[in-house]
């Protein structure tokens, strides 16, 4: 066929895989042979690599590169066809996709200092404590443990975390976090970051939310409710599916009638890499399931096959949603 026909997404997809695999500086000498034969069996295979080539130099550079190769260990793998669709977003996207990828790679060093746990992204861990208390900590979360005198303290540094809590009447359980705190006044609750917002789910029992701005003071939550504390003070305890949101716990994710956006965002916590929804349309679609946290990939492959829509990828670790 002529140079000059259109390139169609199935072969911009495989030039993807080599360029990202060629420039993560994995590839073996069998696998530069085998790109070799790729881009000489036609010559849309060199054009469409040279277009993957020119978005890649133009967003990334070494810093993009170097972030890919030492935190995800991108590997060359064979192309792989899909659907065809237009990429003419691809550019915009990839380059704001990159940077915040780029952002993240770097270790969190001064969380890692102040931390006694950590979880990686998509990891799960159970720190049991030396009360018998347990913790378990969600992906990309940190704790640090202040047991001393009369006193158990653990502050969460960031992320999300667990607590079941062994009873100590003269030693108060307290998670700090977020410029506030959460006393256990029985034994199980959840507590979670979200920037400069903390929410905390009551599974068991009841504790005492406290914010130190007036005139909230402190407020006590029941069993199956949830309330949000931060800048604008403590929220009134409202009712919510408790056991949904403990799901993860177990490694699962449940949502119930949930925006798709608001679904891949929540997958994306357990992706080391990049999901989004384009359109605010297709953001906006109600969608219900239950996915595992080890395989958020698999999630939205069930995902797009469900609800009839397409993705483009490059690689696994860049993965947009659209119509």
């Amino acid at each position: 066929m002529a140079a000059d026909q259109p390139i169609s997404k199935e072969l911009r997809d495989a030039a993807s895989r080599w360029v990202t695999a060629r420039d993560a500086g994995t590839m073996t000498d069998a696998d530069e042979d085998e790109l070799a034969e790729w881009l000489a069996a036609d010559p849309r295979h060199a054009s469409a690599f040279a277009q993957v080539e020119s978005y890649w130099r133009a967003m990334s550079g070494r810093q993009v590169k170097s972030a890919l190769r030492d935190r995800y260990g991108i590997a060359a793998s064979r192309p792989k066809p899909r659907p065809r669709r237009s990429l003419r977003w691809m550019g915009p996207a990839l380059a704001a996709s990159l940077a915040l990828i780029v952002i993240g790679a770097a270790d969190d060093w001064p969380t890692r200092l102040r931390a006694d746990a950590m979880t990686a992204t998509g990891e799960r861990r159970t720190i049991p404590l030396s009360d018998g208390s347990v913790v378990q900590l969600n992906t990309d979360s940190a704790i640090a443990i202040d047991y001393s005198g009369n006193r158990r303290v653990i502050r969460l540094l960031k992320g999300e975390a667990a607590f079941t809590v062994a009873p100590d009447r003269g030693r108060p359980f307290t998670v700090e976090a977020g410029g506030g705190s959460t006393t256990a006044l029985g034994t199980r609750f959840i507590v979670r970051r979200e920037g400069d917002e903390t929410q905390v789910t009551v599974t068991e029992h009841r504790v005492r939310v406290a914010w130190p701005a007036p005139p909230e003071g402190s407020r006590v939550v029941p069993e199956g409710e949830a309330t949000r504390y931060g800048p604008s003070g403590i929220e009134p305890a409202h009712g919510v599916d408790a056991i949904a949101i403990a799901a993860w716990t177990h490694g699962t994710l449940v949502f119930v009638d949930r925006p798709l956006g608001e679904v891949v965002a929540e997958l994306n916590r357990y992706h080391p890499g990049y999901m989004r929804v384009l359109g605010s349309d297709l953001r906006a679609r109600r969608v219900s399931g239950g996915f595992s946290t080890d395989d958020p990939v698999s999630a939205v492959d069930t995902l797009q096959r469900t609800l009839g829509i397409r993705s483009t990828r490059l690689t696994d670790r860049l993965i947009f949603l659209h119509g």
